[in-house]
């Protein structure tokens, strides 16, 4: 049993569920905050963490932990390198996010200032010269990795807030559309990601 409880529209939650599905795990998806929530949120999560996954009588927290312990603890398609360096440069890209999480959890206007939106803009650069140096499709590679599944629900959610980045960063261009057409990504948005248990 793997259950992951979050909030509908948290890109925590939405990154646990990316990565159990590259993953191949199986899951049921329990959101706290939905009309009816499953009675299994109040016990198991009462404190209403997002995300929180159970898997068996194991409790974990944490978007990144849970990444790695579904990486490391099931079989399938490694989603980071195997390298003590390789796995050393996805926890510092996944220290580097900061400034989308920063801007993503302020509702105070004036944050949003000139020294916020060139870090955010550096942060676009960087990424976009990443890819356009790879001519990879995904930042991990053939297929999404860590730092994928890290990236891409914090990129959605910057952009249902009307902050995005700019159509000249192409090779961020190329990577975003092609992430809005992977299969994954999509059933695990949280606009389509199946609701489960009982109601």
């Amino acid at each position: 049993m793997f259950e992951i409880y979050g909030y509908l529209k948290d890109p925590f939650a939405w990154r646990v569920r990316f990565a159990a599905e590259e993953k191949g795990v199986p899951y049921t998806w329990l959101p706290s905050d939905c009309s009816f929530p499953d009675p299994r949120t109040v016990k198991n999560n009462p404190l209403g963490r997002s995300p929180l996954v159970v898997h068996d009588d194991f409790v974990l927290t944490g978007a990144f932990t849970i990444h790695s312990y579904i990486d490391e603890a099931f079989p399938g398609r490694p989603l980071q390198p195997d390298s003590p360096r390789g796995r050393a440069a996805v926890r510092m890209f996944e220290d580097s996010l900061d400034v989308f999480v920063q801007i993503l959890s302020r509702n105070d206007k004036t944050f949003f200032n000139k020294a916020a939106f060139k870090r955010l803009d550096d942060a676009f650069t960087k990424l976009d010269v990443e890819l356009k140096t790879s001519g990879r499709p995904w930042l991990d590679g053939d297929a999404p990795g860590m730092r994928d599944i890290s990236l891409l629900p914090l990129l959605s959610d910057l952009e249902s807030q009307e902050t995005t980045f700019p159509d000249t960063r192409t090779a961020l261009l190329d990577y975003w559309n092609h992430a809005i057409e992977h299969a994954p990504f999509v059933k695990t948005n949280y606009k389509n990601a199946p609701i489960q248990g009982q109601r």
